[in-house]
């Protein structure tokens, strides 16, 4: 077929701009690819080590601190791409401290830069940049450790500081009154340089402060008086550091320092290992069975002996065997015969606790029972009860039925509740042996425990 001369001219300027229009979507490809690797994706720097402690009142620099100044590591930060550290030459990488604390301005801090290599960033100590490198003494201050920054680095660098020293500025105290609700100073170590850091991390490091050692130690809740064998309670001692902060964490030590010669009986119960973050420890004081003084002490590392009095009245009451140490220690026996054709005891009762209506069932307990007199209002009552014992049991064990039960659970420093009446509302489910259960009634009962 004839194709016309100006069809002819009209396909070839077609199949001519065709081809112009895909020679300048190539040239656009070809330049992407050139100008892609400039207009890399910005990554976040990171702080892979943490310049964290926390640091005692007693380091602080005001009297009565010590001014020691406490070491800390790092911190490291981390490029994630090459650059992700900018800025002109002559800006500064400024790590600042957060209020209430201070950086030793003698300190000799070493800041460095891997690699090492040109592909590294260059730093320096002076704002000139005169002579850039890899590592560079940085200049201190008590707030602030500074370094210059020079130019940017084309493979990710990692930034180390070494050799930052920090203490508190002061000791507090950081509470109101004897054993307050202390408001620790805290913070982060932050960048407040004019280089630019890409992601900005929050923190290079937490700072916080915390109490010193204890110094002093004082009765916070006194004893009671009681009548002989019940337990009386709780004592309560605070614990301060030298600025009156309260001592917090710190070991303590409980006695009975002083009773009736002759008594028995007398113990402490639940007594606390350490103070609680209000610096408070407690214990709880079962009174002999002869009339009298008991005293109980209470120390703290260098801090005490603080003691407190409670008077027993009304007896004696029944003793408490002293337990007999053992003389010697039995030898294994050996050839002992066993006996044979011992006929099993058959249909034997065995005694069961009657459940009361509404209320739950006592699982049995064996071995010798006593009974202990129950009064209208709240009756501290140890539990002698084997460990983990339901609170059930206590329950079913007392009398009238469903009677109010609460306990002080020392390693928590709550207190627990169980009512029988309430069971959704409890949250007191076991006892251990010798806990001091507070038996609340309406109306006068007993209560009936195995016997120590």
């Amino acid at each position: 077929m004839r194709i016309p001369g100006h069809q002819k001219r009209s396909y070839t300027w077609r199949w001519t701009a065709a081809l112009g229009g895909l020679a300048v979507v190539g040239f656009a490809l070809v330049m992407a690819l050139v100008v892609a690797p400039a207009m890399r994706v910005q990554a976040a720097a990171t702080v892979t080590t943490l310049a964290s402690r926390t640091l005692s009142a007693d380091t602080a620099g005001l009297a009565p601190g010590s001014g020691v100044y406490t070491a800390l590591t790092g911190p490291v930060v981390q490029e994630g791409v090459a650059a992700d550290v900018s800025g002109a030459a002559g800006t500064t990488i400024v790590l600042s401290a957060p209020a209430g604390f201070e950086f030793n301005p003698a300190a000799t801090v070493t800041v460095s830069v891997s690699p090492t290599t040109a592909a590294g960033l260059k730093i320096d100590d002076n704002v000139g940049c005169a002579s850039p490198s890899a590592s560079e003494g940085a200049i201190e201050a008590a707030g602030t450790i500074t370094i210059y920054f020079c130019s940017v680095s084309t493979s990710p660098s990692t930034i180390t500081w070494s050799g930052i020293t920090v203490r508190p500025v002061g000791g507090g105290p950081f509470d109101v009154g004897p054993c307050g609700a202390a408001a620790w100073p805290s913070g982060s170590i932050t960048h407040t340089g004019t280089a630019a850091i890409a992601g900005v991390p929050p923190t290079y490091g937490e700072l916080a402060e915390t109490s010193g050692a204890a110094a002093t130690i004082a009765v916070q809740i006194p004893l009671v008086n009681g009548l002989v064998n019940a337990v009386v309670g709780p004592m309560g001692v605070c614990v301060e550091d030298q600025f009156g902060n309260p001592a917090v964490g710190k070991p303590m030590t409980w006695s009975i320092s002083s009773y009736p010669a002759g008594a028995t009986c007398q113990e402490l119960l639940a007594a606390d290992a350490t103070t609680n973050d209000f610096g408070l420890a407690s214990t709880l004081l079962r009174l002999g069975h002869l009339d009298g003084n008991y005293q109980v002490s209470a120390s703290s590392g260098a801090a005490g002996p603080t003691t407190n009095v409670s008077t027993a009245s009304g007896g004696p009451g029944a003793a408490c065997a002293p337990p007999v140490p053992p003389t010697s220690t039995p030898a294994p026996a050996t050839n002992t015969p066993v006996a044979t054709n011992t006929p099993a005891a058959t249909n034997t009762p065995v005694a069961t606790a009657t459940p009361t209506p509404g209320g739950p069932t006592a699982t049995p307990t064996t071995g010798p029972m006593e009974s202990k007199a129950l009064v209208v209002g709240c009756n501290p009552m140890a539990s002698t009860y084997p460990e983990n014992t339901a609170v059930t049991t206590i329950a079913a064990a007392v009398s009238p039925s469903g009677a109010l039960i609460s306990i002080w659970k020392s390693e928590a420093g709550v207190w627990r509740g169980y009512s029988p009446y309430y069971p959704e509302y409890s949250d007191l489910s076991e006892v251990d042996r010798l806990d001091v259960v507070f038996i609340c009634v309406d109306t006068a009962g007993s209560f009936a425990r195995p016997k120590i």
